[in-house]
């Protein structure tokens, strides 16, 4: 279990960026309007979760599923060969955006947030309710989070998490660190804008 970090390791995003960015149309964009092209720009999207003890716990994430031009499901429930699924928590999901744009609001949604303040996540501790216990390595409760994963035009990478509470972070590589880019919350169910709305503008960081 890596040390140092309580939510997705940027060691394993970075893997799954190389595996998820190399299948077909995940980077396709339109050049000119930057909006994904239907037919050719995919979505991908795999589930990551941690399984084992309090004394043993890995990282594991599941084989990619296919989405399209705008949106991927991920599982909420996986099995794993070698655990029970008492010793099995979903803590996230990843998928690409074609484009390189930041979480819609139907990203940030996908982790349920408290119905009067959505700024708010349902539990304290950003863990899937419904687990039978909290993901634990040693004393150390496993946070919540997804992630999204593009490519510029230029060949740079984008690798953001953003957790239940709301906090976007993209990985800076010349800090070497994670940077909060702003805190958000999904627009109104009723609205069809699929921007988030968010406490400052959301400028994502170009190294």
């Amino acid at each position: 279990m890596p040390t140092g970090d309580t939510t997705l390791p940027i060691s394993l995003l970075r893997d799954v960026a190389d595996a998820l960015l190399k299948l077909p149309g995940a980077k396709v964009c339109d050049t000119v309007t930057r909006r994904p092209i239907v037919g050719l720009s995919t979505e991908y999207c795999s589930t990551f979760y941690v399984a084992g003890t309090r004394a043993s716990l890995s990282w594991r994430v599941t084989e990619p599923m296919k989405g399209n031009h705008e949106a991927c499901n991920p599982f909420f429930v996986v099995r794993d060969a070698d655990y029970p699924a008492a010793q099995v928590w979903v803590v996230g999901y990843v998928h690409n955006h074609p484009c390189g744009s930041p979480p819609s609001s139907a990203d940030l949604g996908t982790w349920p947030t408290d119905a009067f303040d959505p700024y708010v996540a349902m539990a304290e501790v950003r863990l899937v309710p419904g687990n039978p216990a909290s993901a634990f390595y040693e004393n150390t409760p496993i946070e919540m989070a997804s992630a999204l994963v593009a490519e510029r035009q230029d060949g740079t990478r984008i690798i953001l998490r953003y957790f239940p509470t709301g906090e976007i972070q993209q990985w800076s590589t010349t800090k070497a660190n994670w940077v909060t880019l702003g805190t958000c919350a999904p627009s109104a169910t009723t609205s069809r804008d699929r921007t988030p709305r968010c406490n400052q503008p959301l400028r994502l960081l170009r190294e």
